[in-house]
């Protein structure tokens, strides 16, 4: 175990200073004051009753549109911040004692350019017109809840913290925010000189305070014109997309006349999964299984607990095969049901919980709300061997199922800082790990926050551990986000034995620092788009040696539909693998071709001298949609390596990928995708999936899997899951 000595001061100060913050948040600077947050802004909207509420088919030809209230002028966000939007956008509101209403009317001179690509629930609108309206519940200037519609229709939905800590922030690490769902409305039509969207939000479906009888919520109102590369708001956000506490608001909302009462909801699926394996060098074998379970969501106030009995997600894709090039594990996205709802509450900046650790889920519940200025989750899983298919020797454990209990307890504080607590155990009889830690957003002038973390854990039991250890971390972030630039100064320290079997801790026995800064700036005309991007890392194990000293940057130059980025880097790393030194000298590079209509090309790569060998890697894709619901793409992912003194190029990987997607309504989809490596492995995943009505579907998955040992799979799944609500509890 690590002897932290004369370390233990700092990281005593820094977890008592928390401790203080949370019990007491009035130490922390003036921006925590426990007034209500003002917000600055001059825009404003009344909240208008209709008694006939319109039809959401996106055509905005009901009476009760004339008799909203209107507003528009929506001003740029990108790229000539604040000046008027080319294109003009009329917005109109009202709401009923179920729904809120809002539509949008989006004209557009040139609608031959309308970029409408996406047809996917829950889709990421890089490149396609969208509108979104966001609307802040509790007028606490910092969460919100988001949603938005494209030309298509297409649905996408979010919930904020933070003012969009927990957004989307890459493919191999995709944030929590789009992972909330909610029962919603939303159709979108497409005219001569506009297009139109309308939405209706149900009330139950929020959460918001309820002591007052006349509510005002923050609200702003977001569109994207792709053709002329315009971002454009409602409110004077500054230069922070998603800055809640410059929302404009929303007035004269009755609560007491509202429908808000969350029915219990209970949703049993069946499954039928016939099976066939077929050995490389024995008979083949086909086996039948039927199974069942159940999901129930019971609303308490402004709490939700869900509870999953015997859950299967066998009708969600495995994740793609992904040639990972650093030294720092790929994070994948959630996508289990169960797991979704309340993720970005145990977002810390070290995650002691990632629920991607929990493997084969056989039960849990959880508990997930809002008290005054408190954000509270539990869940309590239980999940079955890691590996149940292999094989005992003597002298091991027996297989087991495994205890996960998670506790998150967060308090806002002031304007946009929180401080929270998280502890999390996994379990099995006498073996444990165990860990808990404290953390704090600061909200600090000019768009800067300080974030820290400090964290412990405990391990005991096991055949690989000789003793029981417990180890440490402490983790602090001076950070500066804004759309055009950005920095963040980090300095860590993590222990020599810490690393949670919960968490995602990249590095391990690590201490030093890590400075990143971009600039990021969209312009108007030819030039569309530039970015630079500097980092710089230095780190040490705990005997002092130096193990991860890292210089790099990169430039994007964006001209048009095209796409350009190099990005060299110098990196000296030690291998922990077989404790060897590595100087690497590699560039990445991207090109990319996005034409608003048809197809989309993109092209990574990385080359130079990694790990002491010369690399070459491309991953080529192509997306082809030759209709509105039918899309087309093909991967090709290829790694190339030599020693230097090799005279010929080894290939060590190759990933060939297709995949076909069908949409034949909203809620109605059609997935095939085929993955082939160079070992002959091969994964066939096909879906059929159709929401029959609201959060009950049918699911037909076939997959067709072959190992590199020539072992082969086939598995037809069925599913039928249905909804029942009830108001009687």
């Amino acid at each position: 175990m690590r002897i932290i000595g004369a370390q233990l001061s700092p990281y005593l100060i820094l977890s008592v200073s928390l401790i203080l913050c949370l019990w007491n948040p009035t130490v922390l600077p003036a921006d925590t004051d426990e007034a209500p947050p003002e917000i600055l802004t001059n825009r404003e909207i009344k909240a208008v009753r209709i008694e006939i509420p319109p039809k959401i088919d996106g055509k905005l030809d009901d009476v009760c549109w004339q008799k909203s209230a209107k507003t528009g002028e929506l001003l740029q966000f990108e790229p000539q911040r604040g000046e008027p939007a080319t294109q003009s956008t009329t917005i109109y509101l009202a709401y009923d004692a179920n729904n809120l209403y809002v539509a949008f009317e989006c004209f557009k001179t040139d609608m031959g350019n309308l970029a409408a690509n996406l047809t996917r629930r829950d889709s990421f609108f890089f490149s396609d017109d969208h509108v979104e309206v966001l609307i802040d519940t509790f007028l606490d200037g910092r969460n919100c809840y988001a949603f938005a519609l494209n030309p298509l229709g297409t649905q996408t939905d979010r919930r904020l913290i933070n003012e969009g800590a927990n957004r989307r922030t890459g493919q191999s690490r995709i944030g929590t925010a789009i992972s909330w769902d909610c029962d919603w409305q939303g159709q979108a039509a497409i005219g001569t000189d506009s297009w139109t969207a309308e939405f209706a939000i149900p009330f139950a479906e929020l959460r918001f305070s309820k002591g007052t009888d006349i509510a005002t919520w923050g609200i702003n109102f977001w569109r994207n014109d792709e053709s002329p590369a315009e971002e454009q708001t409602w409110a004077d956000l500054g230069d922070r997309q998603y800055a809640v506490s410059e929302f404009g608001q929303l007035t004269d909302l009755p609560i007491a006349g509202l429908v808000t009462k969350r029915p219990t909801k209970f949703k049993p699926y069946g499954t039928l999964r016939p099976q066939r394996l077929q050995p490389a060098d024995g008979e083949t074998s086909t086996a039948l299984k039927p199974d069942a379970g159940l999901d129930i969501r019971y609303p308490i106030g402004d709490f939700t607990l869900d509870l999953t009995l015997n859950p299967d997600f066998a009708q969600i894709e495995a994740d793609p095969d992904l040639v990972n090039l650093t030294d720092i594990p790929l994070r994948f996205p959630e996508k289990r049901p169960f797991f979704l709802e309340g993720n970005e509450l145990f977002q810390m900046p070290l995650d002691l919980f990632y629920s991607r650790k929990v493997e084969a889920l056989l039960g849990g519940g959880k508990v997930i709300g809002k008290f005054s200025k408190y954000n509270l989750a539990f869940v309590g899983a239980v999940a079955g061997p890691e590996n149940p298919d292999q094989e005992i020797e003597t002298g091991e454990l027996p297989l087991a199922n495994y205890n996960y209990s998670v506790f998150r307890l967060q308090r806002e504080v002031g304007k946009t800082s929180s401080i929270g607590f998280l502890g999390v155990n996994k379990q099995r009889g006498a073996t444990y790990d165990r860990a808990g830690g404290l953390d704090a957003r600061i909200q600090l002038p000019a768009a800067t926050s300080l974030n820290l973390e400090y964290a412990r854990e405990w391990k005991a039991g096991g055949l690989d551990r000789a003793e029981s250890t417990e180890d440490d971390l402490i983790f602090v972030q001076l950070s500066r986000r804004t759309n055009v630039f950005s920095l963040d100064a980090i300095y860590a320290d993590i222990g020599e034995y810490f690393n949670p079997e919960t968490g995602f801790v990249p590095r391990v026995d690590r201490r030093g620092m890590v400075i990143r800064s971009r600039y990021n700036k969209q312009y108007k005309g030819t030039l569309e788009r530039l970015r630079g991007e500097v980092e710089y890392e230095r780190l040490t194990n705990h005997a002092g040696e130096l193990t991860n000293h890292r210089a790099g940057f990169s430039g994007l130059l964006g001209v048009k539909d095209f796409f350009f980025l190099l990005g060299p880097e110098w990196y000296n790393h030690i291998d922990d693998d077989d404790n060897q030194l590595y100087e690497d000298r590699t560039a990445r590079f991207f090109v990319g071709w996005f034409p608003p209509k048809y197809v989309q090309i993109r092209n990574t790569g990385n080359f130079g001298l990694r790990n002491d060998k010369n690399i070459f890697f491309i991953r080529p894709e192509i997306t082809i949609r030759p209709t509105a619901k039918l899309s087309f793409e093909f991967i090709l992912q290829r790694l190339h390596e030599k020693h230097p003194d090799g005279t010929a190029w080894e290939l060590s990987e190759w990933t060939r990928r297709f995949v076909v997607n069908y949409q034949f309504a909203q809620r109605m989809y059609a997935r095939t995708s085929a993955e082939f490596t160079l070992e002959k492995e091969r994964r066939v995943f096909a879906l059929f999936a159709y929401e029959y009505r609201p959060e009950s579907n049918l699911f037909i998955v076939y997959n067709d899997n072959r190992n590199v040992e020539g072992d082969t799979e086939r598995i037809v799944f069925i599913k039928v899951s249905h909804l029942l609500k009830t108001d009687l509890f």
